[in-house]
């Protein structure tokens, strides 16, 4: 169906924002240190793309969300203000992970390290192959990985094909390049909106539609509290 408008909430780090697209390309975006409102600041970003476009929320034809991994309490509010509108609004809801938000915006057909930040001594770490029309094709799952243990899982999650490229934090790099000194690299803190809103569409267009109930946000970092089992 033409001339659909897919609207990108991107709510994973200090850095959130959101994009708009119809049919594929790019009408706009914002980005925004939302600081200690993230709910009231996306609400404002969305309303300001929103207007400058001539539409308002009902006119958008699906939303799409990164669900991670990131920051919890961003993580969460931006899940769940996309499940609220989704489900208020009756309008398609897709679930987009970081990875392939972080993936897409990088040269198609290249093996591609996803290295963002999780806690200060690990990151999450995924290989994807970008497509030019299509998703990134996954070459391994999305791991958390502590700074020690990075030589083991590169030698274990490489690709065995050159050249390579990575797409992360700028520590993320810096920790990555002692194991492998040839990736070229675009250095990002978090997934832009406009990658959230590229593989929202995609998906999109493929059907992949979640049911606002059934969404939940990618956690893959384990809890930093255990709780201690008493012995019988």
């Amino acid at each position: 169906m033409s001339n659909q408008t897919l609207l990108a909430l991107e709510a994973t780090s200090a850095v959130s924002g959101v994009a708009l697209v119809r049919d594929g390309a790019l009408l706009g975006s914002v980005r925004l240190a939302h600081g200690l409102n993230l709910s009231g600041n996306l609400l404002h970003a969305t309303e300001w793309l929103l207007q400058r476009h001539g539409l308002d929320l009902a006119q958008v034809d699906a939303l799409a969300v990164d669900v991670g991994p990131g920051a919890f309490t961003a993580l969460k509010i931006g899940v769940m203000l996309a499940k609220t509108w989704a489900h208020a609004l009756s309008k398609p809801l897709i679930a987009v992970n970081a990875f392939e938000a972080c993936a897409v915006e990088m040269p198609a057909d290249v093996p591609t390290l996803v290295a963002l930040p999780a806690r200060r001594d690990a990151l999450y770490l995924q290989w994807l192959t970008p497509r030019l029309e299509a998703l990134p094709d996954a070459l391994c799952e999305p791991a958390f990985v502590v700074q020690g243990a990075l030589g083991e899982w590169l030698a274990q999650h490489t690709p065995d094909a050159e050249p390579f490229q990575a797409v992360g934090a700028a520590h993320a790099r810096a920790w990555i390049e002692p194991h492998m000194s040839a990736l070229h690299w675009m250095l990002v803190d978090s997934p832009s909106p406009e990658g959230v809103a590229y593989i929202g569409w995609r998906k999109l267009q493929s059907g992949a539609i979640v049911h606002p109930f059934s969404l939940t946000p990618l956690y893959i970092q384990p809890p930093s509290i255990h709780v201690k089992v008493k012995d019988s």
